[in-house]
């Protein structure tokens, strides 16, 4: 068993790969991709919640969680955590293996313990990253998460990380746009179509975001 296997249920204060990293690899990130935050006063200050954000680069996770400044627990492709050190690291800060191409029980109830702990869990709807940079049909892992926690959901809009180069230190390229928190039982939308409350989810993201990158959600 991984020396890790309880890290996504402990609180911040018990990471102590994050603490001890945390602050230095966010100062870097502060100097070679500088980014904006809008509304973040609107981020519970503690307890369960949901991050929901639209994915455009591998930089979104990351610099969320920098922007934050609050150790979100990332559901990350499982071949990842095979990769000597960064395997390591992604379980000692929290994060946990996702199977991709279906619908992967232990990670749904690996998120869903993390919200049972009380901490926050960032998630990624779309389930890649868009390659056009427009919004593309949410899975319904969200609605199942959204529904069986009760947690409060925090929308997210990322804009700027594709276009975003590392070293541009004298530009803010990366915006984070922060909308207000909501429960899956405020949707318009019916309880028992997991696929109506997914894009409902994510029709909370949309309007964060210029019209013409909504996609789907326009």
């Amino acid at each position: 068993m991984s020396v890790f296997a309880d890290a996504p249920v402990l609180p911040q204060e018990r990471l102590w790969l994050w603490r001890l990293g945390f602050p230095i690899v966010r100062a870097f990130a502060a100097f070679l991709a500088p980014w904006r935050i809008e509304g973040a006063e609107r981020v519970p200050r503690a307890g369960a919640f949901i991050v929901v954000a639209n994915h455009l680069n591998w930089k979104d996770p990351p610099w969320i969680e920098f922007a934050l400044g609050r150790a979100l627990r990332y559901m990350a492709k499982r071949e990842l955590f095979a990769v000597p050190v960064l395997g390591f690291t992604l379980r000692g800060i929290g994060c946990f293996p996702v199977r991709r191409g279906g619908a992967d029980r232990a990670a749904l109830a690996q998120a869903l313990a993390v919200l049972a702990a009380e901490q926050p869990l960032g998630f990624f709807p779309e389930g890649h990253r868009s390659e056009s940079g427009r919004m593309i049909r949410a899975h319904t892992g969200i609605s199942y998460l959204a529904q069986r926690s009760g947690a409060p959901i925090v929308p997210i809009a990322v804009l700027g990380s594709r276009e975003s180069r590392i070293g541009r230190f004298w530009r803010r390229d990366i915006l984070l746009r922060v909308g207000e928190p909501f429960h899956a039982s405020e949707l318009d939308a019916d309880p028992k179509d997991a696929q109506a409350v997914a894009d409902a989810i994510m029709r909370r993201v949309a309007p964060l975001l210029p019209a013409a990158m909504r996609g789907v959600y326009a």
